[in-house]
C-alpha cells in the first residue's frame, strides 16, 4: 500500500465521498497485487482495452479517470448509450489528442449500452486504437456481449478483505475524519464501518460522515 497524501479535491462539496475523491493513482486505496497489475498496464499502454467490473463504490470509474486525466474522453453510458453515440466516437476521437500521446476513452457504466451499440463498438474500438485506449466500467458485466468480453481485458473490483487492505481503508477513513473534525475517531468505529460496507469505499466515507459526532 502507498502512503497517500490526501487532499480536499472539491472544497465546496459537502459530500465527503466527493470532496476526497482521489485525483491520482497513489491516493487510491487498492490491494498491492492489484495496484501492481494496473501499474504494469500503464507501462505497457498502447491499444489496451480493459473492462473494470464489480460492485458499486469500489473505485472503477475513479481509477479509470486518474490513469490518463489529461487525455480523458468520458462517455456516460447510462444515458448516452445508442449506436449513434458509439459511432460518433470514430468522428470525435480518430485524431491524436493535443495534450497527451494517447487518449483514454472511458465508457462508464458500459453495461447500459444497447445491443446495437455493443455490436458497433467492436469494430470502432479496433479502428481507432492507434491513438486511443479503452476502459469500460460495469456493475453487471453479464449484460455485455461475448464479443465485448473477448475484446476487453476483464479486471474485477471485488477485493479480498485482507488485513493489509482493511488497514489501508481504516487509515483513509481516519485521515478524512481528522481533516474534517480535528479529532481522531475511535478504532472500533472505523473497524465497524469497514466491516459493514465491505468493498464499497464510497459508502464507507458516507457512513463515516453520518456517524461521527
Amino acid at each position: 500500500m502507498s502512503n497517500f497524501n490526501l487532499e480536499r479535491t472539491n472544497m465546496s462539496n459537502t459530500d465527503w465521498s466527493q470532496k476526497y475523491r482521489p485525483t491520482k493513482l497513489d491516493d487510491m486505496v487498492l490491494p498491492s497485487t492489484f495496484r501492481q497489475k494496473i501499474e504494469k498496464a500503464m507501462i505497457t499502454r498502447g491499444g489496451m482495452s480493459m473492462l473494470f467490473y464489480g460492485p458499486p463504490g469500489t473505485g472503477k470509474t475513479t481509477l479509470a479517470e486518474v490513469l490518463n486525466a489529461q487525455g480523458l474522453y468520458k462517455l456516460n453510458c447510462s444515458d448516452t448509450n445508442s449506436i449513434t453515440d458509439i459511432r460518433n466516437l470514430k468522428r470525435k476521437c480518430s485524431a491524436r489528442p493535443l495534450y497527451t500521446e494517447r487518449r483514454l476513452i472511458l465508457l462508464d457504466e458500459g453495461d447500459f449500452l444497447t445491443k446495437e451499440a455493443q455490436a458497433a463498438l467492436r469494430g470502432i474500438a479496433e479502428e481507432i486504437s492507434a491513438v486511443n485506449d479503452f476502459i469500460m466500467t460495469a456493475n453487471e458485466p453479464s449484460r455485455l456481449s461475448a464479443a465485448i468480453h473477448s475484446r476487453f481485458l476483464p479486471i474485477e473490483f471485488n477485493f479480498l478483505a485482507t488485513d493489509e487492505y482493511k488497514a489501508a481503508l481504516k487509515a483513509r477513513l481516519k485521515l478524512i475524519a481528522e481533516l474534517e473534525t480535528g479529532t481522531t475517531p475511535e478504532s472500533a468505529l472505523l473497524e465497524s464501518i469497514v466491516r459493514r460496507q465491505k468493498t464499497d469505499i464510497r459508502a464507507m466515507i458516507k457512513t463515516l460522515q453520518a456517524e461521527l459526532p
